[in-house]
């Protein structure tokens, strides 16, 4: 702890002595909204971010007020309160998602591989050491993951390419595919990462 409330260190932002302030949760979300838009294209800006909060549950993305009004806070599970690591995982994972916001919506693999793989690279990218290292135990993300990866060698841009004729993974298809010149992605991976996850 860096304060004298008992505040988690990774929740708390304290001046340091070359009076820059320390990373928190708030300035993380930002880095990474901003990274993500860059790889893979503009979110969906009709949706208000408000911010992120905790709960007791796992992670994930509530429409608060919805439809009247399309606002949208970052859910983190209680282990990412305790712990700086599992917190970059949760919110990083949860960021992919405001890219294209689906509400009751079941997400693609697509996009369920794509915020899995982001996760995995921002903890290992801030916390280099193996002790910090955070993967899912969940073979469903794990697959997910592995087939955006296979995507990703194929075409390094093929989701700012793909997001660039639709910009909501849930309403690709094999066109959208198509129509952002990815005809060499094999159709097997093409329609695994199209599959609801």
């Amino acid at each position: 702890m860096n304060n004298n409330h008992g505040i988690p260190d990774h929740l708390f932002t304290v001046q340091n002595s070359d009076n820059t302030y320390s990373w928190t949760l708030g300035t993380r979300m930002g880095q990474f909204l901003s990274e993500i838009e860059t790889l893979y294209g503009a979110r969906d800006t009709t949706w208000t971010l408000l911010g992120f909060e905790f709960n007791e549950g796992r992670p994930n993305i509530r429409f608060s007020g919805y439809p009247a009004r399309r606002q949208i806070i970052i859910r983190l599970g209680e282990k990412a309160f305790k712990s700086a690591p599992q917190a970059i995982y949760q919110l990083a994972h949860e960021c992919i998602h405001l890219l294209a916001p689906v509400v009751g919506g079941d997400a693609p693999v697509l996009e369920e591989g794509l915020a899995t793989m982001y996760s995995e690279d921002k903890v290992k990218a801030l916390y280099p050491s193996p002790q910090d290292a955070i993967r899912t135990s969940s073979q469903n993300y794990i697959d997910a993951a592995a087939r955006v990866r296979e995507l990703l060698q194929l075409e390094p841009d093929a989701i700012r390419k793909l997001r660039a004729v639709e910009p909501d993974f849930y309403r690709m298809t094999e066109h959208t595919f198509a129509d952002a010149g990815l005809d060499q992605i094999p159709q097997p991976l093409m329609a695994e990462l199209l599959r609801t996850f």
